[in-house]
């Protein structure tokens, strides 16, 4: 998915989650081209397929493709921005840390899904997902109620999770955690209070821990009690938020906007 600008020099690199679509990041993707921003939403590679080509690939074809479509919008824009929902959003610290991009923004990001200290965790089998996967390579989830759809929609694989995906993802989560002082450029971190798939310990991590020196966290309060409280650029109490923070920030870095709080 493409959209063409208005400012003719500012593209705007937006990536998926994890077992994901591009879907989930279309209306982030119609408030930038409203606003004037020319935009790519990519398919990475094994989604949007079948679980068998998932379970194929790892972190390392994620920020392949990743890193392949940020230099062809590089290639066409003098300033780049890369924005990610959930392992997007990890992707997005990554090519930070390779490149310097005008901006960062993660939405629901995680550089870690579990940690023993501080002892946190959002599934209590993340720890043992290494062994887990010679057992039993796709590990059945339930799918989200009709009800958490109809709050948060989402498509993308349901019923099972690809344990060697989950595995790789986990590795390339903790390299970039490692490397987060490596970031320098403009950074805002989105995240929901209570967020059940990610934890929302991860946003503080990341401001923490980045070299930038323009760098916001905002926090959702979420009301809801229904879903994970995770996709927040589809989810209706936070979808227009997310988009007028996107908005303002790259409005503001380029010179054209309000900064955004």
């Amino acid at each position: 998915m493409t959209g063409n600008a208005m400012h003719g020099d500012v593209g705007v690199l937006l990536l998926h989650g994890f077992g994901g679509e591009p879907f989930e990041m279309l209306g982030l993707a119609d408030a930038l081209a409203s606003a004037g921003f020319a935009v790519s939403a990519p398919l990475l590679p094994g989604h949007g397929q079948d679980v068998t080509a998932w379970s194929r690939t790892g972190f390392g074809d994620w920020y392949g493709a990743a890193r392949e479509a940020y230099l062809d919008m590089q290639s066409r824009f003098g300033r780049v921005f890369v924005m990610g929902l959930s392992m997007g959003g990890t992707l997005s610290l990554r090519l930070a840390q390779e490149f310097s991009p005008a901006g960062v923004l993660t939405v629901a990001a995680p550089v870690f899904l579990y940690r023993l200290y501080p002892l946190e965790f959002s599934d209590w089998r993340l720890p043992f997902v290494r062994l887990l996967r010679h057992v039993r390579p796709l590990w059945p989830v339930s799918p989200p109620k009709p009800r958490s759809r109809e709050i948060a929609p989402w498509k993308g694989y349901e019923g099972v999770t690809a344990l060697a995906p989950l595995e790789s993802l986990l590795r390339g989560m903790r390299e970039v955690r490692g490397r987060l002082a490596d970031i320098s450029a403009p950074l805002l971190a989105l995240h929901a209070r209570g967020d059940r798939t990610v934890p929302d310990s991860n946003a503080w991590e990341i401001v923490r821990r980045v070299s930038s020196d323009d760098r916001n966290l905002v926090l959702f309060n979420v009301a809801e009690t229904v879903t994970s409280r995770h996709v927040l650029t589809t989810h209706r109490e936070t979808r227009d938020g997310v988009a007028r923070l996107a908005v303002d920030f790259v409005s503001r870095l380029v010179g054209n906007g309000t900064a955004c709080p």
